[in-house]
């Protein structure tokens, strides 16, 4: 079964798994230069991508790198273009228009192995905002939402800064929360995704479980043994298996006990 639990979510790196951000006012040009870390958001084939570009202006010229390429472009006007070059002759080249604090256009990946058939990759890009000191905060989280899968594409349910604690709950296996109310389909749905400003792909995230308890005092499982674990003579005795059985949870002594034992 599931549990509650409290998160703590540390400064020093993080990975960005989700595409949620902060609503901002963008700012202008003067105020925030291309120079800093963007995650990038393409499209391909209908399948959402992230990466990340890292850039250094001066002027209007351009330098950094794309997803560890190297690049050098320019800026004119609100227009970007640049050009990286990995060390096995591929490339990726975008063009775009600059609003804010976000970039819009097309990168166009020529794959080394097949030169003679570029990608076209619509994409938009935002500006990683820097960490603004202050004190970290406790979050109490009632989730309401609850996923089955792991993806970029998972709205985020809560923003948390670097530094931040969140107090939340989870469902079991079942998908049953902690009195009993069936919450989502089976399947070990999940609490999050959580979004942690200043993240970025290929950062990493450290999570620290400061405690973690049961939130009711029973479980469910079944008496079976996945069949890839049973040999011949094991799969004969378990050949009745697969009934379900509740157990009770006893927390203060951390013991389970089926509430009708065979």
């Amino acid at each position: 079964m599931r549990t509650s639990f409290l998160l703590i979510i540390l400064f020093p790196s993080f990975l960005a798994t989700a595409t949620g951000q902060q609503k901002e006012k963008p700012a202008s040009r003067a105020a925030a230069p291309l120079s800093g870390k963007w995650v990038v958001t393409g499209v391909y084939l209908g399948t959402p991508i992230n990466g990340s570009l890292e850039l250094a202006q001066q002027a209007e010229k351009l330098t950094g790198s794309f997803e560890g390429d190297k690049l050098e472009g320019s800026l004119t006007g609100n227009s970007i273009h640049f050009l990286a070059k990995d060390d096995q002759g591929g490339s990726e080249e975008g063009t775009g228009t600059v609003q804010g604090d976000a970039i819009s256009g097309t990168i166009k990946y020529i794959n080394s192995f097949n030169p003679s058939h570029p990608v076209a990759v619509p994409f938009t890009a935002r500006l990683v905002p820097r960490h603004h000191a202050g004190n970290p905060q406790r979050h109490e989280f009632t989730p309401t939402v609850f996923y089955r899968q792991f993806s970029s594409t998972n709205e985020p349910v809560l923003t948390v800064a670097p530094g931040d604690s969140i107090h939340t709950t989870t469902v079991d296996a079942a998908g049953t929360d902690e009195k009993g109310n069936p919450r989502a389909l089976g399947g070990n749905p999940e609490t999050g995704p959580f979004y942690v400003e200043t993240a970025a792909p290929g950062d990493t995230l450290v999570v620290h479980l400061t405690r973690v308890r049961l939130n009711r005092d029973w479980a469910i499982s079944d008496d079976a043994v996945v069949d890839r674990g049973l040999d011949n003579g094991l799969a004969v005795k378990m050949k009745d298996g697969g009934k379900p059985v509740r157990w009770h949870l006893d927390s203060q002594r951390g013991v389970a006990t089926p509430e009708k034992p065979a």
